[in-house]
Protein backbone atom coordinates (compact mmCIF):
# COMPACT_ATOMS: atom_id res chain seq x y z
CA UNK A 1 0.00 0.00 0.00
CA UNK A 2 1.46 3.37 -0.96
CA UNK A 3 1.64 6.36 1.37
CA UNK A 4 -1.10 8.22 -0.49
CA UNK A 5 -3.62 5.48 0.29
CA UNK A 6 -2.46 5.42 3.88
CA UNK A 7 -2.96 9.16 4.21
CA UNK A 8 -6.46 9.03 2.71
CA UNK A 9 -7.51 6.03 4.85
CA UNK A 10 -10.42 5.14 2.57
CA UNK A 11 -12.80 2.50 4.03
CA UNK A 12 -13.08 0.81 0.63
CA UNK A 13 -9.31 0.24 0.57
CA UNK A 14 -9.42 -1.41 4.00
CA UNK A 15 -12.31 -3.65 2.87
CA UNK A 16 -10.44 -4.61 -0.30
CA UNK A 17 -7.26 -5.54 1.59
CA UNK A 18 -9.26 -7.47 4.17
CA UNK A 19 -11.25 -9.33 1.52
CA UNK A 20 -8.09 -10.69 -0.11
CA UNK A 21 -6.33 -11.56 3.14
CA UNK A 22 -3.90 -8.64 3.09
CA UNK A 23 -4.26 -8.07 6.82
CA UNK A 24 -0.98 -6.16 7.06
CA UNK A 25 -2.13 -3.28 4.87
CA UNK A 26 -5.75 -3.53 6.03
CA UNK A 27 -4.65 -2.97 9.63
CA UNK A 28 -2.74 0.18 8.68
CA UNK A 29 -5.86 1.64 7.12
CA UNK A 30 -8.18 0.59 9.94
CA UNK A 31 -5.91 2.21 12.54
CA UNK A 32 -6.08 5.49 10.62
CA UNK A 33 -9.83 5.15 10.20
CA UNK A 34 -10.22 4.73 13.97
CA UNK A 35 -8.40 8.02 14.46
CA UNK A 36 -10.79 9.72 12.04
CA UNK A 37 -13.94 8.07 13.41
CA UNK A 38 -13.23 6.92 17.01
CA UNK A 39 -16.83 5.87 17.71
CA UNK A 40 -17.15 3.49 14.76
CA UNK A 41 -17.78 -0.08 15.94
CA UNK A 42 -16.59 -1.96 12.85
CA UNK A 43 -13.09 -0.47 12.61
CA UNK A 44 -11.72 -1.82 15.91
CA UNK A 45 -13.37 -5.18 15.19
CA UNK A 46 -11.67 -5.51 11.82
CA UNK A 47 -8.39 -4.22 13.23
CA UNK A 48 -8.52 -6.91 15.90
CA UNK A 49 -9.18 -9.59 13.29
CA UNK A 50 -6.26 -8.37 11.18
CA UNK A 51 -3.96 -8.97 14.13
CA UNK A 52 -5.45 -12.36 14.97
CA UNK A 53 -5.05 -13.52 11.37
CA UNK A 54 -1.31 -12.76 11.08
CA UNK A 55 1.63 -14.49 12.72
CA UNK A 56 2.87 -11.79 15.06
CA UNK A 57 1.87 -10.57 18.52
CA UNK A 58 -1.78 -11.62 18.50
CA UNK A 59 -2.33 -10.30 22.03
CA UNK A 60 -2.44 -6.77 20.59
CA UNK A 61 -5.87 -7.67 19.23
CA UNK A 62 -7.38 -7.58 22.72
CA UNK A 63 -7.58 -3.80 23.05
CA UNK A 64 -9.41 -3.49 19.73
CA UNK A 65 -11.77 -6.41 20.26
CA UNK A 66 -12.68 -5.28 23.79
CA UNK A 67 -13.62 -1.92 22.32
CA UNK A 68 -15.58 -3.61 19.54
CA UNK A 69 -17.39 -5.81 22.08
CA UNK A 70 -18.45 -2.75 24.10
CA UNK A 71 -19.98 -1.33 20.94
CA UNK A 72 -21.56 -4.69 19.93
CA UNK A 73 -19.92 -4.38 16.53
CA UNK A 74 -20.55 -7.89 15.19
CA UNK A 75 -22.28 -11.07 16.44
CA UNK A 76 -18.91 -12.91 16.33
CA UNK A 77 -16.93 -10.36 18.33
CA UNK A 78 -17.11 -12.30 21.61
CA UNK A 79 -15.84 -15.44 19.88
CA UNK A 80 -12.79 -13.62 18.57
CA UNK A 81 -12.24 -11.83 21.86
CA UNK A 82 -12.19 -15.26 23.49
CA UNK A 83 -9.56 -16.35 20.94
CA UNK A 84 -7.47 -13.28 21.71
CA UNK A 85 -7.61 -13.98 25.47
CA UNK A 86 -6.66 -17.59 24.71
CA UNK A 87 -3.57 -16.47 22.78
CA UNK A 88 -2.60 -14.28 25.73
CA UNK A 89 -3.06 -17.18 28.20
CA UNK A 90 -5.88 -15.28 29.90
CA UNK A 91 -7.72 -18.55 30.05
CA UNK A 92 -10.50 -17.71 32.52
CA UNK A 93 -11.34 -14.60 30.51
CA UNK A 94 -11.35 -16.71 27.35
CA UNK A 95 -13.89 -19.14 28.81
CA UNK A 96 -16.05 -16.24 30.01
CA UNK A 97 -16.05 -14.71 26.53
CA UNK A 98 -16.91 -18.02 24.87
CA UNK A 99 -19.73 -18.66 27.34
CA UNK A 100 -21.13 -15.22 26.69
CA UNK A 101 -20.91 -15.91 22.96
CA UNK A 102 -22.92 -19.13 23.43
CA UNK A 103 -25.51 -17.33 25.56
CA UNK A 104 -26.01 -14.63 22.93
CA UNK A 105 -26.37 -17.39 20.31
CA UNK A 106 -26.31 -15.09 17.30
CA UNK A 107 -22.87 -15.66 15.77
CA UNK A 108 -21.63 -17.73 12.86
CA UNK A 109 -18.97 -19.58 14.87
CA UNK A 110 -21.30 -21.52 17.16
CA UNK A 111 -20.15 -24.80 15.60
CA UNK A 112 -16.53 -23.94 16.53
CA UNK A 113 -16.92 -22.64 20.06
CA UNK A 114 -17.08 -26.00 21.85
CA UNK A 115 -13.74 -27.03 20.41
CA UNK A 116 -12.29 -23.60 21.20
CA UNK A 117 -13.35 -24.00 24.84
CA UNK A 118 -11.91 -27.50 25.02
CA UNK A 119 -8.53 -26.21 23.83
CA UNK A 120 -8.63 -23.54 26.56
CA UNK A 121 -9.25 -26.29 29.13
CA UNK A 122 -6.40 -28.33 27.62
CA UNK A 123 -4.17 -25.29 28.00
CA UNK A 124 -5.13 -24.95 31.66
CA UNK A 125 -3.94 -28.52 32.25
CA UNK A 126 -0.74 -28.10 30.20
CA UNK A 127 0.30 -25.00 32.11
CA UNK A 128 0.23 -26.95 35.37
CA UNK A 129 3.08 -29.25 34.29
CA UNK A 130 5.48 -27.41 31.94
CA UNK A 131 8.45 -29.19 30.42
CA UNK A 132 11.99 -27.86 30.93
CA UNK A 133 13.01 -26.29 27.63
CA UNK A 134 14.79 -23.12 26.55
CA UNK A 135 14.50 -21.25 23.27
CA UNK A 136 17.31 -19.61 21.33
CA UNK A 137 16.60 -17.37 18.35
CA UNK A 138 18.62 -18.65 15.38
CA UNK A 139 19.88 -15.11 14.81
CA UNK A 140 20.38 -12.64 11.99
CA UNK A 141 22.05 -15.13 9.66
CA UNK A 142 18.83 -17.14 9.53
CA UNK A 143 15.95 -14.87 10.56
CA UNK A 144 14.67 -11.65 9.02
CA UNK A 145 11.87 -9.17 9.59
CA UNK A 146 9.79 -11.34 7.25
CA UNK A 147 8.24 -14.75 8.04
CA UNK A 148 10.88 -17.50 8.40
CA UNK A 149 9.48 -20.96 9.08
CA UNK A 150 9.43 -24.75 8.47
CA UNK A 151 13.03 -25.54 9.50
CA UNK A 152 14.61 -28.94 8.84
CA UNK A 153 18.08 -29.89 10.11
CA UNK A 154 20.32 -32.87 9.52
CA UNK A 155 20.88 -35.22 12.49
CA UNK A 156 24.23 -33.58 13.36
CA UNK A 157 23.06 -29.99 12.68
CA UNK A 158 25.45 -29.52 9.77
CA UNK A 159 22.77 -28.26 7.37
CA UNK A 160 19.42 -26.49 7.61
CA UNK A 161 16.77 -25.86 5.01
CA UNK A 162 13.75 -23.65 5.67
CA UNK A 163 11.11 -21.45 4.06
CA UNK A 164 11.01 -17.67 4.06
CA UNK A 165 8.84 -14.91 2.65
CA UNK A 166 11.65 -12.36 2.65
CA UNK A 167 11.81 -9.56 0.09
CA UNK A 168 12.00 -11.04 -3.38
CA UNK A 169 9.90 -10.48 -6.47
CA UNK A 170 6.50 -8.81 -6.26
CA UNK A 171 4.31 -8.79 -3.16
CA UNK A 172 1.36 -11.15 -3.34
CA UNK A 173 -2.30 -10.37 -2.61
CA UNK A 174 -1.81 -11.10 1.12
CA UNK A 175 0.85 -8.41 1.47
CA UNK A 176 3.81 -10.81 1.72
CA UNK A 177 6.43 -11.75 -0.83
CA UNK A 178 6.31 -15.25 -2.40
CA UNK A 179 7.63 -18.06 -0.22
CA UNK A 180 11.02 -19.49 -1.20
CA UNK A 181 13.34 -22.20 0.09
CA UNK A 182 16.53 -21.09 1.83
CA UNK A 183 19.42 -23.06 3.30
CA UNK A 184 22.45 -22.68 5.56
CA UNK A 185 25.55 -24.77 6.31
CA UNK A 186 27.49 -24.94 9.56
CA UNK A 187 31.07 -23.65 9.58
CA UNK A 188 33.07 -23.37 12.80
CA UNK A 189 30.08 -24.35 14.88
CA UNK A 190 27.70 -21.70 13.55
CA UNK A 191 25.18 -21.49 10.76
CA UNK A 192 26.35 -19.35 7.85
CA UNK A 193 24.22 -16.57 6.36
CA UNK A 194 21.26 -18.25 4.69
CA UNK A 195 21.10 -18.36 0.92
CA UNK A 196 18.13 -18.75 -1.37
CA UNK A 197 18.00 -22.12 -3.12
CA UNK A 198 18.56 -22.22 -6.86
CA UNK A 199 15.95 -22.10 -9.61
CA UNK A 200 15.75 -25.90 -9.62
CA UNK A 201 13.65 -25.72 -6.43
CA UNK A 202 12.46 -22.12 -6.36
CA UNK A 203 10.17 -20.44 -8.86
CA UNK A 204 8.44 -17.08 -9.08
CA UNK A 205 5.49 -18.70 -7.28
CA UNK A 206 5.31 -20.19 -3.79
CA UNK A 207 7.81 -22.94 -2.91
CA UNK A 208 8.07 -24.34 0.62
CA UNK A 209 10.38 -26.88 2.24
CA UNK A 210 8.15 -29.54 3.83
CA UNK A 211 10.53 -32.46 4.47
CA UNK A 212 14.21 -33.49 4.44
CA UNK A 213 15.73 -36.97 4.29
CA UNK A 214 18.05 -38.37 6.97
CA UNK A 215 21.28 -37.74 5.05
CA UNK A 216 19.98 -34.61 3.29
CA UNK A 217 19.97 -36.16 -0.18
CA UNK A 218 16.25 -35.52 -0.76
CA UNK A 219 14.16 -32.44 -0.17
CA UNK A 220 10.36 -32.49 -0.19
CA UNK A 221 8.68 -29.36 -1.52
CA UNK A 222 5.17 -27.97 -1.49
CA UNK A 223 4.69 -26.04 -4.72
CA UNK A 224 1.81 -23.69 -5.43
CA UNK A 225 1.57 -22.06 -8.86
CA UNK A 226 -2.20 -21.46 -8.53
CA UNK A 227 -2.96 -24.07 -11.24
CA UNK A 228 -1.52 -27.05 -9.32
CA UNK A 229 -2.10 -26.07 -5.73
CA UNK A 230 -1.66 -28.77 -3.12
CA UNK A 231 1.00 -31.16 -4.45
CA UNK A 232 4.33 -32.48 -3.13
CA UNK A 233 7.51 -32.51 -5.16
CA UNK A 234 10.84 -34.24 -4.55
CA UNK A 235 14.28 -32.77 -5.31
CA UNK A 236 17.63 -34.57 -5.02
CA UNK A 237 20.49 -32.86 -3.17
CA UNK A 238 24.18 -33.52 -3.85
CA UNK A 239 27.04 -31.63 -2.19
CA UNK A 240 24.51 -29.03 -0.96
CA UNK A 241 23.35 -28.40 -4.53
CA UNK A 242 19.67 -28.87 -5.36
CA UNK A 243 18.54 -30.79 -8.42
CA UNK A 244 15.29 -30.12 -10.27
CA UNK A 245 12.11 -30.76 -8.29
CA UNK A 246 9.90 -33.52 -9.66
CA UNK A 247 6.23 -33.98 -8.89
CA UNK A 248 5.58 -37.15 -6.92
CA UNK A 249 3.28 -39.84 -8.34
CA UNK A 250 -0.45 -40.36 -8.10
CA UNK A 251 -0.23 -42.61 -5.01
CA UNK A 252 1.17 -39.62 -3.11
CA UNK A 253 -0.51 -36.69 -4.84
CA UNK A 254 -4.27 -37.03 -5.15
CA UNK A 255 -7.13 -34.89 -6.41
CA UNK A 256 -7.20 -33.54 -2.87
CA UNK A 257 -4.53 -31.56 -1.04
CA UNK A 258 -1.06 -32.73 0.05
CA UNK A 259 1.08 -30.52 2.24
CA UNK A 260 4.16 -32.24 3.78
CA UNK A 261 6.23 -35.44 3.64
CA UNK A 262 8.96 -37.36 5.47
CA UNK A 263 10.95 -40.42 4.45
CA UNK A 264 12.57 -43.20 6.49
CA UNK A 265 16.35 -43.37 6.78
CA UNK A 266 16.47 -46.37 4.43
CA UNK A 267 14.37 -44.52 1.86
CA UNK A 268 11.69 -47.21 1.66
CA UNK A 269 8.80 -45.69 3.64
CA UNK A 270 7.16 -42.33 3.04
CA UNK A 271 4.74 -40.53 5.34
CA UNK A 272 2.75 -37.56 4.09
CA UNK A 273 -0.15 -35.30 5.03
CA UNK A 274 -3.16 -35.30 2.74
CA UNK A 275 -6.77 -34.14 2.64
CA UNK A 276 -8.41 -36.74 0.40
CA UNK A 277 -11.47 -38.92 0.14
CA UNK A 278 -11.70 -41.65 2.76
CA UNK A 279 -9.88 -39.71 5.48
CA UNK A 280 -11.07 -39.05 9.01
CA UNK A 281 -11.66 -35.37 8.38
CA UNK A 282 -9.39 -32.51 7.43
CA UNK A 283 -5.80 -33.44 6.63
CA UNK A 284 -4.66 -36.92 7.75
CA UNK A 285 -1.26 -38.60 7.80
CA UNK A 286 -0.70 -41.51 5.45
CA UNK A 287 2.08 -44.04 4.93
CA UNK A 288 3.26 -45.73 1.74
CA UNK A 289 6.08 -48.19 1.00
CA UNK A 290 8.36 -48.34 -2.02
CA UNK A 291 7.62 -51.15 -4.48
CA UNK A 292 10.33 -53.18 -6.27
CA UNK A 293 9.58 -51.03 -9.34
CA UNK A 294 10.61 -47.90 -7.43
CA UNK A 295 7.06 -46.57 -7.38
CA UNK A 296 5.11 -45.89 -4.20
CA UNK A 297 2.37 -48.33 -3.19
CA UNK A 298 -1.21 -47.37 -2.37
CA UNK A 299 -1.07 -45.34 0.87
CA UNK A 300 -2.57 -46.37 4.21
CA UNK A 301 -4.21 -44.02 6.70
CA UNK A 302 -2.31 -44.21 10.01
CA UNK A 303 -5.50 -44.57 12.01
CA UNK A 304 -7.30 -42.91 14.89
CA UNK A 305 -4.37 -42.94 17.35
CA UNK A 306 -2.78 -40.31 15.10
CA UNK A 307 -5.52 -38.90 12.86
CA UNK A 308 -8.61 -37.07 14.08
CA UNK A 309 -11.53 -35.27 12.51
CA UNK A 310 -9.35 -32.15 12.71
CA UNK A 311 -6.19 -31.41 10.71
CA UNK A 312 -2.91 -33.33 11.08
CA UNK A 313 0.19 -32.08 9.29
CA UNK A 314 3.99 -32.16 9.01
CA UNK A 315 4.87 -35.76 9.78
CA UNK A 316 8.57 -36.09 10.59
CA UNK A 317 9.86 -39.62 11.11
CA UNK A 318 12.71 -39.75 13.60
CA UNK A 319 15.93 -41.50 12.66
CA UNK A 320 15.07 -44.61 14.71
CA UNK A 321 12.32 -45.39 12.20
CA UNK A 322 9.70 -45.91 14.91
CA UNK A 323 9.01 -42.44 16.37
CA UNK A 324 6.79 -40.14 14.36
CA UNK A 325 6.53 -36.46 15.24
CA UNK A 326 3.66 -34.49 13.75
CA UNK A 327 1.35 -31.54 14.31
CA UNK A 328 -2.36 -31.78 15.02
CA UNK A 329 -5.35 -29.59 15.80
CA UNK A 330 -7.01 -32.58 17.45
CA UNK A 331 -6.27 -34.78 20.47
CA UNK A 332 -5.51 -32.60 23.52
CA UNK A 333 -4.14 -29.61 21.61
CA UNK A 334 -3.87 -26.49 23.75
CA UNK A 335 -4.56 -24.23 20.75
CA UNK A 336 -4.46 -24.62 16.98
CA UNK A 337 -1.78 -27.09 15.94
CA UNK A 338 0.33 -28.69 18.70
CA UNK A 339 3.37 -30.94 18.38
CA UNK A 340 2.71 -34.63 19.08
CA UNK A 341 4.57 -37.92 18.82
CA UNK A 342 3.56 -41.53 18.33
CA UNK A 343 5.65 -44.71 18.44
CA UNK A 344 5.35 -47.75 16.17
CA UNK A 345 5.03 -51.14 17.88
CA UNK A 346 6.13 -53.84 15.40
CA UNK A 347 4.68 -56.63 17.57
CA UNK A 348 1.15 -55.26 17.57
CA UNK A 349 1.55 -53.52 14.21
CA UNK A 350 0.06 -50.33 15.67
CA UNK A 351 0.94 -46.72 16.43
CA UNK A 352 0.68 -45.57 20.04
CA UNK A 353 -1.84 -42.96 21.09
CA UNK A 354 -0.61 -39.47 20.21
CA UNK A 355 1.32 -37.78 23.02
CA UNK A 356 1.35 -34.00 23.35
CA UNK A 357 4.97 -32.76 23.63
CA UNK A 358 3.97 -30.23 26.28
CA UNK A 359 4.04 -26.54 27.17
CA UNK A 360 5.91 -24.21 26.55
CA UNK A 361 7.12 -26.04 23.43
CA UNK A 362 3.46 -26.08 22.47
CA UNK A 363 1.58 -22.81 22.75
CA UNK A 364 -1.92 -21.48 22.13
CA UNK A 365 -0.82 -20.56 18.60
CA UNK A 366 -0.24 -22.89 15.64
CA UNK A 367 2.86 -25.00 16.28
CA UNK A 368 3.83 -26.57 12.97
CA UNK A 369 6.94 -28.46 11.87
CA UNK A 370 9.51 -29.68 14.40
CA UNK A 371 12.89 -31.13 13.42
CA UNK A 372 15.04 -32.95 16.00
CA UNK A 373 18.77 -33.58 16.19
CA UNK A 374 19.87 -37.20 16.45
CA UNK A 375 20.47 -37.07 20.21
CA UNK A 376 16.99 -35.53 20.82
CA UNK A 377 18.57 -32.84 23.01
CA UNK A 378 17.68 -30.14 20.51
CA UNK A 379 14.99 -29.38 17.99
CA UNK A 380 14.28 -26.58 15.54
CA UNK A 381 10.89 -24.91 15.26
CA UNK A 382 9.36 -21.72 13.91
CA UNK A 383 7.39 -19.45 16.21
CA UNK A 384 6.53 -15.90 17.07
CA UNK A 385 8.09 -15.00 20.41
CA UNK A 386 8.81 -11.72 22.17
CA UNK A 387 12.33 -11.57 20.67
CA UNK A 388 11.20 -12.38 17.11
CA UNK A 389 12.37 -10.00 14.42
CA UNK A 390 8.95 -9.43 12.88
CA UNK A 391 6.78 -12.44 12.17
CA UNK A 392 7.74 -16.09 12.73
CA UNK A 393 11.41 -16.76 13.42
CA UNK A 394 13.33 -20.01 13.58
CA UNK A 395 14.36 -21.13 17.08
CA UNK A 396 16.62 -23.79 18.48
CA UNK A 397 14.96 -25.59 21.38
CA UNK A 398 17.04 -27.21 24.12
CA UNK A 399 15.48 -29.98 26.19
CA UNK A 400 17.33 -29.23 29.40
CA UNK A 401 16.80 -32.58 31.05
CA UNK A 402 18.66 -34.17 28.15
CA UNK A 403 21.21 -31.41 27.56
CA UNK A 404 24.39 -33.17 28.67
CA UNK A 405 26.59 -32.14 25.74
CA UNK A 406 29.68 -30.51 27.23
CA UNK A 407 33.24 -29.87 26.11
CA UNK A 408 35.81 -30.83 28.73
CA UNK A 409 38.75 -28.45 28.54
CA UNK A 410 41.97 -29.34 30.38
CA UNK A 411 43.88 -26.11 30.98
CA UNK A 412 47.10 -24.76 32.43
CA UNK A 413 48.51 -21.26 33.02
CA UNK A 414 52.16 -20.63 32.20
CA UNK A 415 54.52 -17.67 32.16
CA UNK A 416 55.64 -16.43 28.76
CA UNK A 417 58.96 -18.04 27.87
CA UNK A 418 58.52 -20.82 30.40
CA UNK A 419 56.76 -24.17 30.63
CA UNK A 420 56.26 -24.00 34.40
CA UNK A 421 52.67 -23.79 35.57
CA UNK A 422 51.46 -20.79 37.56
CA UNK A 423 49.57 -22.18 40.54
CA UNK A 424 48.66 -18.99 42.39
CA UNK A 425 45.95 -17.77 39.96
CA UNK A 426 42.24 -17.10 39.86
CA UNK A 427 40.21 -17.93 36.76
CA UNK A 428 36.79 -16.40 36.04
CA UNK A 429 34.79 -17.70 33.05
CA UNK A 430 31.71 -15.73 31.95
CA UNK A 431 29.04 -17.13 29.64
CA UNK A 432 28.48 -14.23 27.22
CA UNK A 433 24.86 -15.22 26.58
CA UNK A 434 23.59 -15.84 30.11
CA UNK A 435 26.24 -13.80 31.98
CA UNK A 436 26.69 -16.72 34.39
CA UNK A 437 30.13 -16.82 36.03
CA UNK A 438 32.27 -19.87 36.83
CA UNK A 439 35.37 -19.64 39.06
CA UNK A 440 38.35 -21.98 39.04
CA UNK A 441 41.79 -22.30 40.66
CA UNK A 442 44.70 -24.45 39.42
CA UNK A 443 45.64 -27.67 41.17
CA UNK A 444 48.42 -27.14 43.73
CA UNK A 445 50.09 -30.35 42.51
CA UNK A 446 50.43 -29.84 38.75
CA UNK A 447 48.84 -26.43 38.03
CA UNK A 448 46.12 -27.84 35.78
CA UNK A 449 42.39 -27.21 36.03
CA UNK A 450 39.36 -28.70 34.26
CA UNK A 451 36.51 -26.63 32.78
CA UNK A 452 33.28 -28.18 31.48
CA UNK A 453 31.41 -25.90 29.09
CA UNK A 454 28.38 -26.25 26.85
CA UNK A 455 28.74 -24.83 23.31
CA UNK A 456 28.72 -21.05 23.32
CA UNK A 457 30.77 -17.87 23.64
CA UNK A 458 32.80 -17.19 26.79
CA UNK A 459 35.10 -14.56 28.28
CA UNK A 460 38.01 -15.92 30.33
CA UNK A 461 39.65 -13.58 32.85
CA UNK A 462 42.78 -14.64 34.72
CA UNK A 463 44.48 -12.84 37.61
CA UNK A 464 47.75 -13.92 39.24
CA UNK A 465 49.97 -11.92 41.63
CA UNK A 466 52.93 -10.37 39.81
CA UNK A 467 51.42 -10.84 36.35
CA UNK A 468 49.37 -8.65 34.05
CA UNK A 469 45.67 -9.63 34.01
CA UNK A 470 44.60 -11.63 30.99
CA UNK A 471 41.21 -11.42 29.25
CA UNK A 472 40.53 -13.78 26.39
CA UNK A 473 37.44 -14.60 24.35
CA UNK A 474 36.77 -18.25 23.69
CA UNK A 475 34.30 -20.10 21.49
CA UNK A 476 33.16 -23.63 22.28
CA UNK A 477 31.85 -24.97 18.99
CA UNK A 478 28.53 -26.71 18.73
CA UNK A 479 26.36 -28.43 16.13
CA UNK A 480 28.32 -30.62 13.70
CA UNK A 481 31.65 -29.04 14.80
CA UNK A 482 31.23 -30.09 18.42
CA UNK A 483 34.24 -31.73 20.11
CA UNK A 484 34.04 -33.38 23.50
CA UNK A 485 37.60 -32.75 24.71
CA UNK A 486 40.25 -30.08 24.19
CA UNK A 487 43.38 -28.80 25.94
CA UNK A 488 44.47 -25.19 26.20
CA UNK A 489 47.30 -23.19 27.77
CA UNK A 490 46.93 -19.59 28.90
CA UNK A 491 50.09 -17.46 28.87
CA UNK A 492 50.66 -14.57 31.31
CA UNK A 493 53.23 -11.79 31.13
CA UNK A 494 54.82 -9.81 33.94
Amino acid sequence: MNSAIAQKAVPEDAKEHFKYGNYIDALKVYVKLMDKDPKNADYPYKAGLCILFTERDKTNAIKYLEKAAERKSDPDVMFYLGKAYHYDLKLDEALDAFNKYITEGQGTKIHEVDRAMQMVKNAQKMLQSPIDVTFENAGDKINTQYPDYYPFVTPNESFMVFTSRRKSGVREFDGFYPSAINYSKVINGEFTTAKKGNSMINSSYDDQAVGLSYNADKLYIYYDDIKSKGDIYEAAIKDFKFKKKIKMGKNVNSKGFESAATISADGNTLFFASHREGGKGGKDIYMTRKLPTGDWALPQNLGENINTKYDENFPNLFYDGTTLYFSSKGHNSMGGYDYFKSTWDPETNTWSKAENLGYPLNTTRDDLCISFTEDKRHAYISAWRKDSKGFQDIYKVTFNELDARQTIMKSKIIEMGSTDAIIDAFINVIDNRTQEEYRYTPSSKNGSFIIALVPGSYTVMIDAPGYAPLTENMIVKGKSDFISFMSKEFTLTK
